[in-house]
């Protein structure tokens, strides 16, 4: 029964052990995870500071869209204003051009004087170069047209 005894508590001293290398193990294990748990709250809450701070700056920038766009109507209205208003000019202008100063003839609306329209009128073959062609011969010593 000695034996029984010796081998029993040998039995005994190596089960305390392993339950002693078993509890350390877990330990450690805790300890790596309660690290990694802290370092993925850590990530977690910078996470969310970002993304306020993404919301904020996107609610500013969509003010700013708002203000912009309010903005560039105005000037949309004005700009078309100011076209009217040029073009209001320019056919005033255009009307003024057209209208001739009081006691000056009307030339876009009168006819044109028989000797006007005898001036538009081709004229007459006369003369050698009547084809409208340019003289052959041009050197030193040829005669002069006309001469």
């Amino acid at each position: 029964m000695n034996t029984f005894k010796a081998l029993l508590s040998n039995v005994l001293l190596i089960l305390v052990l392993v339950m002693g290398a078993a509890l350390l193990l877990g330990s450690r294990m805790l300890e790596s995870r309660g690290k990694a748990l802290a370092t993925a709250n850590e990530t977690i809450n910078t996470l969310q500071q970002t993304n306020q701070l993404q919301a904020s700056q996107l609610a500013t920038l969509l003010r700013d869209a708002a203000g912009l766009r309010k903005l560039l109507d105005t000037q949309n209205a004005a700009l078309a204003e100011l076209d009217q208003q040029q073009r209001k000019t320019a056919d005033e202008l255009q009307q003024a051009l057209a209208t001739p100063p009081a006691g000056r003839p009307d030339c876009a609306r009168e006819p044109l004087p028989d000797a006007a329209l005898r001036l538009l009128q081709p004229a007459p073959n006369r003369g050698a170069n009547a084809a409208g062609k340019a003289a052959t011969t041009a050197g030193t010593g040829a005669p002069l047209p006309g001469a």
